[in-house]
C-alpha cells in the first residue's frame, strides 16, 4: 500500500537511500543525454496539515476500512485538542480538525497512506 519510491517509514529505506537513488536517476539520464526534471515537497509540516475527513474517506474507498477498523481510527482521529502553555500561562483548548498524532505508531501509516495519490498523480505524468 505504500508508494514504491517512499523511502520514509519503511525499513531499510532512508534519505540516504533515497539520495542514491536520485543520484543514480539523474545521472543515468545525463548518460542517456535525457533531460530530468527533479520535483522536490516540503513535508516539514504535513503530519499537521492531514485533514481527518479526507484521511477517513480515502482509508474506506481506497483502502476498504468498514465497520469497527474505520470507527476505531475514526476515534483515534476524533476529538483530538491542543492548547499552548507558556511561562504557566495557557491559551484556550482548540479541537483539531486536521493532523495526525505525532511520535504515535499510527502516525506515519496514516500519513503514507495519505498521500499515497501523490504518487500515483506523478506516475501518470
Amino acid at each position: 500500500m505504500v508508494e514504491c519510491f517512499q523511502s520514509a517509514y519503511r525499513k531499510n529505506h532512508s534519505t540516504e537511500t533515497a539520495l542514491l537513488y536520485v543520484t543514480s536517476a539523474v545521472k543515468t539520464g545525463m548518460d542517456n543525454k535525457q533531460g530530468t526534471i527533479l520535483l522536490l515537497v516540503d513535508f516539514s509540516s504535513a503530519f499537521d496539515t492531514i485533514n481527518h475527513n479526507i484521511l477517513i474517506r480515502r482509508l474506506r474507498l481506497c483502502y476498504g476500512f468498514v465497520g469497527k477498523a474505520l470507527d476505531w481510527v475514526i476515534s483515534y482521529l476524533k476529538e483530538r485538542t491542543q492548547r499552548v502553555v507558556i511561562d504557566h500561562q495557557s491559551s484556550s483548548t482548540t479541537t483539531l480538525t486536521t493532523c495526525v498524532p505525532q511520535g504515535s505508531v499510527l502516525g506515519p501509516l496514516l500519513f503514507s497512506l495519505y498521500v499515497q495519490p501523490i504518487g500515483d498523480i506523478i506516475q501518470a505524468h
